[in-house]
């Protein structure tokens, strides 16, 4: 399946967690969700963990750092559309 499950590429084996702990395998969406991102927000997220990932070997098939890098860029400045709109 291509799309709209769990990858691996969204998940990340936490091997010496902050404080007293054990280890755990993170979830991109979990995180995403536990800190009630907006659209925006979990966008700039996925695409700094895939260019992490990346780096690390681990990216999405077919994305490049730049590709991810843009994805910030562009949904960055809706934050700041967003956030400038409130006050």
């Amino acid at each position: 399946m291509l799309t709209g499950y769990s990858s691996d590429y969204y998940k990340v084996h936490v091997s010496n967690p902050t404080g007293e702990r054990e280890t755990y395998t993170a979830e991109c969406n979990d995180i995403i969700e536990a800190l009630q991102m907006n659209f925006a927000e979990g966008n700039v997220f996925k695409a700094v963990w895939r260019h992490a990932a990346n780096r690390m070997g681990k990216g999405k098939p077919g994305n490049s750092l730049i590709y991810d890098a843009e994805k910030v860029e562009f949904f960055g400045k809706r934050m700041v559309a967003m956030d400038s709109a409130q006050n």
